[in-house]
């Protein structure tokens, strides 16, 4: 079984992908942090540098090796969404991990840089990939304060298929 989490930047891909992968004894993967080990930049310098058509590509390489893995759980990028074609790719189920605008902001605020959101407003992407999401998704679990609260719903999703 895979996991593939989606949504948009600081909706928790990767907090959630670890501690959803360590409840149920599954391998994690970030798909941002192969691109940087790959690249041997962090994902804004690849960015910036490279463009996000490189990004895009190198996910794509990513997805198409994951098609062999099993008990995973997939952090994506939060762009995995813009190319129809990677749906095709993600044979597992797919979580989309919903955020408020508002927290999202406070999250970006409190984080790291992220090049979309230095491109974009959260409001501008929020919109631009809503229905994105909505579509690649099989499931949707809110992921607002208490991570607790998201692990066990993702836990019930998964123990229901």
């Amino acid at each position: 079984m895979k996991i593939y989490l989606v949504g948009m930047p600081f909706s928790g891909k990767t907090f959630i992908g670890l501690k959803l992968a360590e409840k149920l004894s599954f391998n994690f993967i970030d798909i941002n942090t192969e691109i940087e080990k790959e690249a041997l930049m962090f994902i804004d310098e690849i960015y910036t540098n490279l463009g996000e058509e490189t990004v895009k590509y190198q996910e794509k390489i990513l997805l198409e090796k994951l098609l062999k893995e099993d008990n995973t759980v997939i952090a994506t990028t939060c762009s995995v969404v813009e190319d129809r074609k990677n749906k095709n790719l993600i044979d597992g189920i797919v979580i989309y991990l919903t955020v408020s605008d508002q927290i999202l902001e406070k999250r970006k605020n409190e984080g790291y840089p992220n090049f979309l959101v230095e491109k974009y407003s959260i409001e501008d992407l929020s919109k631009k990939r809503f229905l994105l999401y909505q579509n690649f998704a099989t499931d949707i679990v809110e992921n607002e304060e208490d991570y607790n609260k998201t692990i066990d719903q993702i836990l019930k999703i998964v123990t229901n298929s």
